[in-house]
């Protein structure tokens, strides 16, 4: 970068260290933030940060790098390479212009799945497919009950009204027997033609969540209809009473992330990330932190919140147990699905006290910032772990030592 193209203007440069300086963004479905970490005392720190509401005709890259220019206009520091069209990381000078040391990205910039499911009972698998979304961000829109009555041009006419993003079709408990393939196939197809008669634009992705001898048959009756290719995963009720609700969960979940990517400016944010982090959501990485703040406080569990704008994600984790479970739900709500919870302890954003208050000791970053900031311990855990203890998630508790 050429320094002396820098505008006259500019303010003069502080003679920042840069040893450990760290750029954070976080993306959101209406905004776009980003923080700047720096060493203070030996400690990392909230040196500055901001935010800017998404705007149509930009692109995320293009709202993040304003960012690092307004950011770096009001505290004298070049954060951005404008030659290079990416943050600051190569400085020929680095004791006047220091450069960054690292770069993360959490981004979550889309509306959850839109989901539409197909089954043969609304009370056994379809219902079991309810609550495998549940774990995944994804937003139920609608449902077809199989019946002898299945229109074809009514399904069309339903999928181009609401244009789902992922038909999930799922049924039957794991049975060899062929004909408790029937009706399975029979849904299929129909669903098959209907996805025939739109666009390929247009088509959602289809997957496969029943009984796992009927799979095969459910793939080449899609297909065969013209309706494309079918992911089919474990079933989620295997059998009476049994729920498994994770490759279901995860095929959503990963169709979310591909979807993410066709945003505008997403593959160029993503490859300002240094290693050895890489781009990640906003949810996952804060499902990582409730399950590393429980093992660092030595919790035998913690039920962690994130209130993002459209969801609020519910994470518990217990000690001794591998994973997280997860529950999305609607902002402002409390379904009975959490009776069983423990008591909420962390929450990022604001704290829904009518619905689940304060306890004794808990921790709360009331900026929603955290989750960002989390995606830091990829490549600088030390930084992340004295950055959210320090500024983003005191604890609070009758004289407790905020440092336990």
């Amino acid at each position: 970068m050429t320094i002396s193209a820098l505008p006259d203007a500019a303010p003069a440069p502080t003679p920042w260290t840069g040893r450990g300086s760290i750029l954070a963004f976080g993306v959101e479905l209406n905004v776009v933030r980003v923080c700047l970490l720096e060493e203070v005392g030996g400690v990392h720190r909230v040196a500055a940060w901001h935010t800017l509401p998404r705007r149509k005709e930009a692109s995320l890259a293009a709202t993040a790098a304003e960012l690092c220019r307004h950011i770096g206009g009001r505290i004298g520091r070049v954060l951005f390479d404008e030659e290079t069209g990416a943050p600051f990381l190569h400085s020929d000078d680095a004791v006047r212009y220091p450069p960054l040391e690292h770069v993360t990205v959490a981004a979550s910039p889309r509306p959850h799945v839109r989901v539409w499911i197909a089954g043969l009972s609304p009370t056994q698998s379809m219902a079991a497919a309810y609550e495998a979304l549940s774990s995944s961000p994804a937003h139920v829109i609608g449902y077809t009950v199989y019946g002898a009555d299945l229109s074809t041009t009514q399904l069309t006419d339903a999928l181009l009204t609401t244009a789902p993003d992922m038909l999930v079709i799922v049924g039957g408990f794991d049975d060899a027997d062929p004909a408790t393939h029937r009706a399975l196939v029979d849904l299929s197809r129909a669903f098959g033609l209907a996805l025939s008669r739109l666009a390929p634009a247009q088509r959602p992705a289809v997957v496969y969540a029943g009984n796992r001898w009927a799979a095969p048959h459910v793939a080449e009756a899609v297909q065969s209809a013209g309706g494309g290719s079918v992911e089919a995963v474990v079933n989620v009720q295997p059998a009476p009473g049994v729920v498994q609700k994770t490759a279901l969960a995860q095929a959503c979940t990963f169709h979310y992330w591909r979807l993410s990517r066709r945003t505008a400016g997403f593959r160029e944010l993503s490859r300002w990330v240094t290693p050895p982090g890489h781009i990640t959501s906003q949810e996952s990485v804060f499902a990582q932190l409730v399950r590393a703040w429980m093992e660092l406080h030595k919790l035998d569990e913690l039920h962690g919140l994130y209130c993002a704008p459209l969801w609020w994600q519910h994470v518990w984790a217990t000690r001794g147990q591998p994973g997280v479970q997860v529950r999305f739900v609607e902002p402002q709500t409390r379904p009975p699905t959490l009776d069983d919870w423990p008591s909420l302890q962390l929450v990022s954003g604001e704290w829904p006290t009518a619905l689940w208050p304060q306890p004794d000791l808990y921790w709360w970053d009331r900026s929603g910032m955290a989750p960002m900031v989390a995606a830091v311990g990829q490549s600088a855990p030390h930084a992340m772990l004295q950055t959210l203890r320090t500024d983003l998630l005191p604890f609070f508790a009758p004289d407790a030592d905020p440092n336990k």
